[in-house]
């Protein structure tokens, strides 16, 4: 009954916001080449594309960022709303989120479901003021940061800023697609790992200062809240910031708290404020990578214990084998593409994420006012970041499995797994 309850809600929420956008005052005049004029506020940092090949010539690289319409002028008549759109523009822009705009354009209809439409650019865009002292400060850190890796140097030195604040503008496009034929596409960008490592670290540094649990519970939220502002809210990261604390007060309370029941009040609260998180891939992949390592990995020790004798080993096998078990339907279904080598990478380099994370982390934190230790604390992690970008570089050269996309690619992917396990428990039973 929960779950039909829960099933309905999330469904008519989700109806609710579609009907919001397809009737919102933009609709009338979305691909009728009408100039508007908006007032708007940045939500997400401005990314820069690639250049398409188009027939006789090459469309030139576009910016594109998720923007709150705050008002939009349409003839002569001006409405206050608050509608998310997609702004695009030829223009290079450094603004950051929190800015707030003014400028002219053209509205089009778009295929993310998430806003009511494309708002393309036509003219100069004029900032009306910058983004809050939050918002300079995290901004600061993201750019000192990624001027210090730039200067560590290399596809190792690009890595570091993605995996640490998800700031992936120094990635190559050879290497991205490097790590996602090899599966380790999460680690191009700030993931609910990096985040629950960050909380792991605070939470184990503090008891050696702060001896008083709830004082050391509070600092810690305090940190990860930054932390979230400043490697901006992913479905991922906000999936795990719900989770996190809800551990944090159970903790604090003194009461026992299930994971699995912390992961489930996660994904149920972020539904109910934003139901499009359920169709967005990053979201579906995270919840699916923790709820793996929840449900799977005691079992997957257990049986690795048979052929690995030693338990600490086997249970740094069981995370990334338990992770890519459940994800593996949906990337199949999501990219169309089976790597073999993804469960071998993730192990490879599974040692070496926790201390890029933490050591950068802390780099990051000093970069804008002592880039000098900042850089020698990220030249430390270099040597480990090599080691993903070595795994990823070899790992990619092995042939991807090509399937279909979408419900049936994922129902191969299901069947695989039925087909491994079916195999595995018929060897077991014939032991007997």
């Amino acid at each position: 009954m929960v779950l039909i309850i829960a099933l309905l809600s999330g469904a008519g929420l989700m109806a609710l916001h579609q009907r919001a956008l397809q009737t919102s005052i933009v609709a009338p005049i979305l691909d009728k080449k009408i100039s508007v004029q908006i007032r708007a506020a940045i939500v997400s940092d401005p990314k820069l594309g690639e250049p398409k090949q188009m027939v006789g010539y090459i469309k030139p690289a576009t910016t594109t960022a998720l923007i709150s319409v705050i008002s939009i002028k349409i003839g002569k008549v001006t409405y206050r709303t608050h509608l998310p759109m997609r702004l695009t523009t030829s223009q290079h822009l450094s603004l950051l989120p929190g800015s707030v705009i003014w400028c002219a354009g053209i509205t089009y209809s778009s295929a993310e479901k998430r806003v009511a439409g494309l708002f393309a650019e036509r003219g100069p865009i004029t900032e009306l003021h910058g983004a809050g002292r939050v918002g300079r400060i995290t901004g600061a850190i993201r750019s000192d940061f990624r001027a210090i890796s730039l200067h560590v140097g290399g596809a190792s030195g690009a890595l570091i800023p993605g995996l640490v604040l998800g700031d992936t503008s120094l990635e190559t496009r050879a290497f991205v697609n490097d790590m996602l034929r090899s599966g380790l596409t999460h680690l191009t960008a700030v993931s609910g790992e990096n985040f629950a490592i960050i909380a792991a670290f605070m939470l184990w540094f503090l008891q050696w200062v702060i001896p008083n649990l709830r004082a050391r519970l509070f600092i810690s939220a305090l940190v990860l809240l930054g932390f979230i502002f400043l490697v901006r809210p992913s479905p991922s990261v906000l999936r795990a910031t719900v989770m996190v604390s809800v551990l944090l007060i159970a903790k604090a309370r003194g009461v026992r708290s299930s994971a699995l029941a912390a992961l489930g009040l996660a994904i149920s609260i972020l539904i109910l404020v934003d139901p499009f998180e359920a169709t967005d891939p990053g979201f579906a992949l995270s919840v699916a990578a923790t709820a793996g390592i929840l449900l799977l990995n005691t079992p997957v020790t257990n049986w690795l214990l048979k052929y690995v004798h030693h338990r600490r080993l086997a249970e740094l096998l069981a995370i990334p084998i338990s992770a890519n078990l459940i994800c593996t339907p949906l990337t199949i279904a999501i990219s169309g593409q089976f790597s073999i080598m993804s469960l071998p990478s993730n192990f490879l380099v599974e040692p070496v994420v926790a201390p890029i994370t933490i050591v950068g982390f802390v780099a990051a934190l000093l970069a804008p006012f002592a880039a000098g230790l900042s850089y020698l604390l990220a030249l430390t992690q270099k040597p480990f970041a090599e080691i993903i970008v070595w795994v990823a570089t070899n790992c990619a050269k092995v042939p991807v499995i090509h399937l279909n996309k979408g419900f049936a690619g994922g129902a191969i992917g299901v069947m695989v797994l039925a087909c491994g396990w079916i195999a595995l428990r018929w060897r077991s039973w014939g032991s007997y």
